[in-house]
């Protein structure tokens, strides 16, 4: 009788393999977890910073003052200031950030 190879997978190397993968799924699913998480943090204060540009661009026509907006859900604290005659300072502060214009 003639042994006929055939090509392909035996159950257990299947199984071997489908192991191996499982293995690593678990080794790298905290860690791509944890990769959402940051690009969640990254994308609010990217999503802040806009907020406090947009505070600024609403209060380049005002006096001088303290101002508070409410902006894609960021509470923004705007005050305007003498810088030196002729020229403000346009203050937009939020959560730790702020961001000033000199006009």
């Amino acid at each position: 009788m003639k042994k006929i190879k055939t090509k392909g997978f035996t159950l257990i190397e299947c199984i071997i393999a489908l192991g191996f993968v499982a293995i690593l799924t678990i080794i790298l699913l905290p860690s791509l977890n944890n990769i959402s998480r940051i690009n969640q943090e990254s994308e609010d204060k990217i999503k802040m910073i806009y907020a406090l540009e947009e505070a600024i661009e609403k209060n380049k026509n005002q006096t001088k003052g303290e101002y508070s907006y409410d902006i894609n859900g960021f509470q923004i604290d705007v005050s305007i200031e003498a810088y030196s005659p002729g020229l403000k300072k346009i203050s937009a502060s939020c959560d730790g950030y702020s961001l000033d214009l000199v006009r």
